[in-house]
């Protein structure tokens, strides 16, 4: 399955899920797309913005990993949405933003399915 068809297939598991995207190596969106039911609440540049402190925050957790091992997952509750970030390999992030009423764990094994995790 391409990066495409991974942020495809997520947005097809649930309606609460407003976007998926997959970062690479340098931080940089190399596959998304928005559920296109849903009004986008940054602007273009405020996207690449938040893309980049995502990618940022979680090279912060990779740094005792050596130690308490690597992070599975993360999950940031805002008022207005919720962000998730998994890593799909190590130069790769998954990010998925979710409406605040959804079941974050529910997200997380529909993205197991979709990997065959």
């Amino acid at each position: 399955m391409n990066h495409d068809e991974i942020c495809n297939a997520l947005l097809g598991t649930n309606k609460a899920i407003r976007f998926a995207g997959i970062l690479g190596r340098n931080g940089d969106l190399v596959a998304g797309n928005y559920n296109p039911n849903v009004e986008k609440l940054l602007t273009p540049e405020e996207v690449k913005m938040s893309l980049h402190y995502a990618a940022k925050r979680w090279e912060t957790r990779r740094n005792m990993s050596h130690r308490i091992g690597n992070a599975k997952y993360s999950v940031t509750e805002y008022d207005k949405v919720k962000q998730i970030s998994i890593p799909l390999s190590g130069t790769e992030l998954l990010l998925i933003s979710a409406d605040t009423g959804s079941d974050f764990k529910e997200i997380l094994d529909s993205v197991n399915k979709i990997l065959g995790k």
